[in-house]
């Protein structure tokens, strides 16, 4: 939150929309007030982009969706052209299509439980479950990430894909994720995320294409 020459309250989310507030004396007694306006637009923030990818496309991959890109700010994303849902037809086939110039990170996730709204992936149970199988192309290494219910960035338990130019697929057991900070509790699997952390060093940047995406065992219940 920042404060002007004049007095007029510039709130700032995370997703760069920016609000100004006009000062007022009730605005400076009621201060508590604007701080629960700025929570119920951070929130709404959040939302849009989950809203967003849902709205733009009714497309899944095995029954799995949104498929929501995310990034740094200093990586540019070139496909999808606009918004966040990585979703698309290709060759009358429905894949995860991304392709970043990448300075940190690029990324592509979706919830394993179809979200009706909010920002968070509901928990689901995986521990009968013993891997899962992929069918992808990519110019570089993938991290693929398991990720527990309301944990966000820092360190996932995960295994690399390796580059393939052409379209593989790879059975992935679970006991092979490793390397996050705690062990990996299939009992409360949230989503999945799909990490490009480099440029391929002939391209100058870094594409990935999913078409199938399967868990072993698990059946998706429909919203």
């Amino acid at each position: 939150m920042k404060e002007n020459s004049r007095c007029t309250f510039c709130i700032e989310t995370n997703h760069n929309t920016v609000i100004l507030l006009p000062d007022t004396s009730k605005s400076r007694n009621n201060f508590h007030m604007l701080s629960k306006y700025f929570f119920l637009v951070s929130s709404l923030c959040c939302n849009a982009i989950i809203c967003s990818a849902q709205k733009d496309s009714s497309l899944s991959i095995n029954g799995f969706s949104p498929w929501i890109t995310g990034r740094d700010s200093a990586t540019v994303q070139y496909i999808p052209s606009s918004g966040y849902n990585a979703l698309v037809i290709e060759d009358n086939k429905t894949v995860a299509h991304v392709k970043f110039k990448v300075a940190k990170y690029g990324e592509v996730s979706f919830p394993i439980k179809p979200m009706n709204s909010g920002t968070e992936a509901p928990s689901v149970d995986l521990s009968k479950s013993r891997f899962v199988k992929i069918t992808y192309k990519s110019n570089v290494s993938i991290v693929l990430q398991l990720r527990q219910t309301g944990v966000h960035g820092g360190i996932h338990n995960h295994v690399v894909l390796p580059a393939s130019s052409f379209f593989t697929q790879q059975t992935i057991y679970f006991s092979s994720f490793s390397g996050g900070l705690k062990q990996l509790d299939l009992s409360d699997a949230a989503k999945f995320n799909f990490a490009l952390l480099e440029n391929n060093s002939k391209d100058g940047f870094a594409e990935l294409t999913i078409s199938s995406f399967k868990i072993d065992r698990y059946r998706i219940k429909l919203r």
